[in-house]
């Protein structure tokens, strides 16, 4: 018998970024364990990364439900318009981003002057005004035809508070998401002091409400354990994955860049603040040992850059610097993405030191297994080594100048190997989507 399932996620298609894809290989693979899911959305949201052909990537027949919702950042682009900087290239960007002089500075003053007056009057979030909306298009789904369990993906934390109230209103099972760490996130600026005991209250009433919580790293699962110890066993970790449809059309053979140098590629964003730093830097002293790598080293930074990584960028690209070894593609399509990972030598995956840094492992990572691709690993000690130890795949290397300089130059060394990534396949979403069907089942009884 085919259950029905409620999937509450913001991240949802046609927005790009790695955000949709765990939701996304969910609601495709779901009904081959017995689980036909059903989509609460929100109708046309205001997030800036957005991929319209990922429609084509949703299953045919899957039921959708978008609801209304308006974000502050709507309002934020439309006054942009009115002041007539409208969309600006790559180029313009990091222009405006390096300028010194007194209308720059007003410029980012004007941008830290919103992000604080949204932050202050928006909670938990910017999506906040989506959950009257999203409960009442998940209770009249419903309603409709009588679901079994619900599903919400967060971040944004609202989707986990639609999914609560949704069960209060249908009684039905809950699992709750956490793609990533809500309190204690070092990729996230605070909460306003106000804000913070309330943000322990509510994290603490999403975990005891929801029926099961998950978490994408071992790590993560443990920190959540220590804070909530009565809900410990009720939690289960699932990783996040690559999708063998996406990666199917890899070539048998590595690719070269122009020229035959070795083609490192970073697919998606750099959020953190040290790790483009440390990358550059690390970078800077690999040439000046070995000035022969500048003719064999092709680095792509392939994503999404925030403005002070942007800035950043701008000072190391300069020709006499960086600008023949590395260079920024910008973001493109999730397809066109794969298409160049597929073509280069190696993946890079960067995570700087710090305060809760193990427990992230990029996306990007899995992406990189999938196709069998070289992993130069830029990474502290966490999940992203243990994964690759396990493996026993990739080059490992401290996060900061000297180790990337020692990996790049291992990595150059180190021949491709001749055997697959994940032989088991123990991070295929196929494999990964049927234990969340493990867990709703166990919930839906």
């Amino acid at each position: 018998m085919t259950r029905r399932a409620l999937v509450i996620a913001y991240f949802f298609p046609p927005l790009g970024g790695v955000g949709v894809q765990r939701s996304l290989k969910y609601v495709t693979y779901l009904p081959d364990s017995g689980w036909e899911p059903v989509v609460i959305a929100p109708r046309d949201p205001a997030y800036w990364l957005v991929d319209p052909g990922s429609l084509a990537r949703l299953p045919a027949g899957l039921e959708v439900h978008r609801s209304f919702l308006y974000e502050p950042a709507r309002l934020h682009r439309t006054l942009s318009r009115l002041a007539g900087r409208g969309r600006r290239t790559t180029a313009e960007r990091l222009a405006a981003t390096g300028d010194g002089s007194p209308r720059g500075a007003a410029r980012r003053l004007a941008r830290w002057a919103w992000s604080t007056a949204v932050r202050t009057l928006t909670f938990p979030d910017e999506q906040m005004a989506w959950i009257p909306w999203a409960v009442r298009s998940a209770v009249r789904a419903h309603r409709r035809q009588p679901a079994h369990a619900i599903y919400s993906s967060a971040s944004p934390v609202t989707a986990h508070l639609v999914a609560g109230l949704a069960k209060r209103r249908t009684g039905l099972p809950w699992i709750a998401d956490f793609r990533d760490p809500w309190i204690g996130n070092s990729f996230l600026r605070p909460l306003p002091r106000p804000y913070r005991r309330l943000q322990r209250r509510v994290e603490r009433w999403i975990v005891e409400t929801a029926d099961r919580v998950v978490f994408t790293t071992p790590s993560l699962q443990a920190r959540y354990a220590d804070r909530y110890p009565q809900a410990a066993a009720r939690f289960a970790t699932i990783p996040n994955g690559y999708d063998l449809a996406d990666l199917s059309e890899a070539p048998a053979a590595v690719g070269r860049s122009a020229g035959g140098r070795f083609h490192l590629i970073y697919t998606g964003g750099i959020y953190g603040v040290h790790e483009l730093a440390i990358f550059l830097d690390g970078v800077e002293l690999a040439l000046k040992r070995r000035p022969d790598l500048r003719e064999r080293l092709d680095v792509e930074l392939l994503g999404w850059l925030d403005e002070p990584n942007q800035a950043l960028a701008a000072r190391y690209l300069l020709p006499e610097r960086l600008g023949r070894v590395v260079r920024l593609s910008g973001w493109v399509p999730r397809p066109q993405a794969l298409a160049r990972l597929r073509a280069a030598d190696a993946g890079l995956l960067l995570l700087a030191g710090g305060p809760d840094r193990d427990l992230f492992v990029g996306s990007k990572l899995y992406d990189y297994l999938g196709l069998d691709r070289q992993v130069l690993a830029v990474v502290p000690p966490g999940d992203a080594r243990r994964i690759l130890a396990d493996l026993q795949w990739g080059i490992v290397a401290d996060p900061t100048p000297q180790g990337v300089a020692d990996g790049l130059e291992r990595l150059l060394a180190t021949p491709a190997p001749d055997r697959p990534a994940d032989p088991e396949r123990r991070y295929d979403r196929r494999v990964l989507t049927a234990r969340l069907a493990a867990l709703l089942d166990e919930v839906a009884g």
